[in-house]
């Protein structure tokens, strides 16, 4: 991790408005219980690396972190470490979320660097992982743009920033399923706004893989919940819903989700033992 800081201030070294922000970001940055200040440090050092440099061992180091530490992670490391010394429109963060889109999917303006990743398929979906997840965390602003033109699909690329994009995400993780991406995307033009179809397409696929994951551990504390109330292990309670205990425990993981039926029949059997007979 210190390499990274170190990496970052050698290049910043000589650019007094660069250091100025970095040195204000240590010095502000506010390390949650459970992370490591050398990562915190260097996922915002990185964030900085790609903004104002762009090159290609910046974006294999956000590959790395993403891989080692998880995409929601280094996102609210992101933005918790750029909020401290970004403006109130977010412009640090919307410059990264720039940077990352472009390189993901093609998006304007071009970041620094200038790099081409045809060859590097894996820092292009790094990209796009890190940049879902930057409008999945933060602040956002209190209601979504309205889009009902493609005229208005083209401006919340063009003009928007972090907190409208966090909206318009939030909304869409909030009903997943409603098909209101989809009428985005009949706004536009496959061919001619190809980079803003292909952002929008992994922004809804991202999000509902995400809700989905949500619903599974969801599901799976709930199991957990349900079999401690009853007093009883594991292996106890498997063989009051007539399932091997092996199987309870993918439910219990979150590793496979229970059918509706099975479900339903883990729910009776806790409320049974509960009660303290077998009635139904």
């Amino acid at each position: 991790m210190w390499g990274i800081v170190a990496s970052f201030e050698r290049r910043a070294d000589g650019d007094a408005e660069l250091t100025e922000v970095w040195s204000r970001a240590v010095g502000r940055l506010t390390v949650r219980r459970g992370v490591p200040a050398p990562l915190a440090r260097a996922v915002v050092a990185n964030a900085l690396a790609v903004i104002h440099f762009g090159e290609l061992s910046d974006l294999e180091l956000l590959d790395r972190l993403v891989r080692e530490f998880g995409g929601r992670q280094v996102a609210e490391l992101q933005d918790e470490g750029l909020r401290v010394v970004d403006g109130p429109d977010r412009p640090l963060t919307t410059a990264l979320a720039q940077a990352l889109g472009h390189h993901a999917w093609g998006l304007e303006p071009a970041p620094a660097g200038g790099v081409d990743l045809t060859a590097r398929p894996d820092l292009v979906t790094a990209c796009a992982e890190a940049g879902i997840w930057l409008m999945c965390v933060g602040a956002a602003d209190p209601e979504p743009p309205v889009l009902t033109t493609v005229e208005d699909v083209l401006a919340v690329f063009r003009d928007g920033g972090v907190p409208a994009w966090r909206a318009l995400v939030a909304a869409s993780r909030a009903e997943p399923w409603s098909g209101v991406s989809e009428e985005h995307l009949k706004l536009l033009d496959p061919v001619a706004h190809a980079a803003e179809v292909s952002c929008l397409r992994a922004v809804s696929e991202m999000i509902r893989r995400i809700v989905e994951d949500e619903e599974r551990a969801a599901i799976a504390a709930h199991i957990r919940n349900a079999i401690a109330e009853t007093g009883l292990t594991q292996r106890e309670f498997a063989s009051l819903v007539g399932t091997s205990s092996s199987r309870l425990s993918t439910y219990v993981t979150g590793t496979v989700t229970p059918s509706a039926a099975m479900l339903l029949r883990i729910n009776r059997a806790a409320r049974r033992v509960r009660r303290g007979d077998t009635a139904d």
